[in-house]
C-alpha cells in the first residue's frame, strides 16, 4: 500500500496548479465538452427518429387511450346552428334611420 503524505498531496492537487492547468487548457476542455454534448445530442436524435419500435401491444394501448370515439349530440348541434343563423339574418338586416342624427327631426 503507498501511503502518501498530506504534504505531497498537497503539491500534487494543489488550488495554485488547478488554476494554472485551468488557464492553459480552458478553451480546449469547453470545446470537448462541447463535442461530447453535440455527441450525445447527435445519438439521442438518431435514437428516437430511427429506432423507434413499438410491440403490436403498446401500439394497440396507444390507439385505445388516444382515439376514442366522441358522442355526437345531434340535438346540440342543431340549436346551436339555429342561433348561428338567426344571428346571421339579425346582422344582415339594414338598420333603418327613423330620425336624422344631426338634427334630431324625423325623416
Amino acid at each position: 500500500m503507498v501511503r502518501v503524505s498530506l504534504k505531497k498531496f498537497g503539491k500534487i492537487f494543489s488550488l495554485r496548479s488547478l488554476m494554472f492547468f485551468w488557464y492553459q487548457h480552458y478553451k480546449s476542455m469547453f470545446f470537448a465538452g462541447f463535442l461530447i454534448v453535440l455527441g450525445f445530442g447527435g445519438y439521442f436524435w438518431y435514437d428516437t427518429l430511427y429506432r423507434h419500435g413499438w410491440s403490436a401491444e403498446e401500439k394497440k394501448t396507444f390507439i385505445e387511450k388516444t382515439f376514442k370515439e366522441t358522442v355526437f349530440q345531434e340535438k346540440e348541434f342543431h340549436l346551436l346552428v339555429k342561433s348561428l343563423e338567426e344571428r346571421k339574418e339579425r346582422l344582415d338586416q339594414l338598420p333603418t334611420l327613423s330620425r336624422d342624427i344631426f338634427t334630431g327631426r324625423p325623416f
